[in-house]
């Protein structure tokens, strides 16, 4: 008699832990998600940041690539986007600098690109995130890049 009821024990003690875990595994997931999101905002902004020091160092330039950023010391490493655990597209101005237009270009693709200027870099990750960003939820959206809101670096960048 004894042994039934320490087989329905056991059968009871395991529904309630898969129970748990079909509760908390969810909640897992969305933390994780989170804080990849919080990181990816952690690099791209640091990438910002040092797109700005090098143009205080070397007036009138941008960057052709995250490389030359590292190379230079401007970043410690070059990292990855972590939403897509590869590589960013990188935001590059075109030939004849507008405000208003950027090219999205693959970071390997760099290279084949005439004029690199880099001012940025956007994940490649596509959907909805849990962070809102700017304004935005969509991954698609999320654009870590100069802002030519200092008149010094608008008038040397895009005259009008």
């Amino acid at each position: 008699m004894q042994r039934g009821y320490t087989f329905i024990t056991v059968i009871f003690i395991l529904f309630m832990v898969t129970l748990s875990m079909m509760v908390a595994v969810p909640v897992w997931e969305t933390q994780i998600r989170r804080n990849m999101e919080k990181e990816a905002i952690f690099r791209g902004t640091r990438i910002v940041e040092a797109i700005g020091k090098y143009i205080k160092k070397h007036p009138g330039k941008l960057p052709r690539n995250l490389h030359q950023l590292v190379k230079e010391k401007f970043l410690r490493k070059r990292w990855r986007d972590p939403l897509s655990r590869g590589n960013w597209y990188l935001i590059m101005l075109p030939q004849v600098p507008n405000p208003d237009f950027v090219y999205l270009v693959k970071e390997e693709e760099a290279g084949e690109f005439p004029h690199p200027a880099l001012i940025g870099v956007a994940p490649r990750a596509q959907g909805e995130s849990v962070i809102i960003y700017e304004g935005s939820s969509q991954y698609e959206n999320w654009l870590f890049m100069l802002k030519f809101s200092d008149k010094k670096l608008r008038k040397k960048y895009w005259r009008k």
